[in-house]
C-alpha cells in the first residue's frame, strides 16, 4: 500500500504544478485563467507518444479515440491528476484493524 500513497504524492506534486503554471499569467496580470487540457499538455511533452497512442487506439476501434478517450482527455490538466492523487491516496490508505473478541 505504500506504493499507492507515494503515486498519490507524485500525481498531487504533477496537479500542483500544472495548477501553478495555469494560474501564472493571471496573478502576474498577463491574461486570465485559462486551463491547459491534458491533451495539449501531452502534445506538448510529447507528440510521438500522442501520436503513436492516437493510432495505436484508431487502429483498434476508431470510434474508441473520438468517442471515449479525446473527451477524457479534454479535462484540464491538474484535475485530472487531481483525481488521480484522490484515488491513489484512497487505494493507499491505512487499513484499519478490527478485533473481534468472541467469548
Amino acid at each position: 500500500m505504500a506504493v499507492f500513497r507515494f503515486l498519490a504524492a507524485v500525481f498531487l506534486l504533477v496537479a500542483t504544478v500544472a495548477l501553478v503554471v495555469d494560474a501564472t499569467p493571471t496573478v502576474y496580470g498577463a491574461g486570465s485563467f485559462k486551463p491547459s487540457a491534458l491533451s495539449n499538455d501531452w502534445m506538448e511533452l510529447a507528440p510521438k507518444s500522442y501520436d503513436a497512442a492516437r493510432s495505436a487506439v484508431s487502429g483498434l476501434a476508431p470510434w474508441l479515440w473520438g468517442d471515449v478517450i479525446a473527451p477524457i482527455l479534454t479535462i484540464p490538466t491538474f484535475v485530472a491528476f487531481g483525481g488521480l492523487a484522490l484515488l491513489a491516496g484512497y487505494a493507499g490508505r491505512r487499513r484499519k484493524t478490527v478485533r473481534i473478541f468472541a467469548n
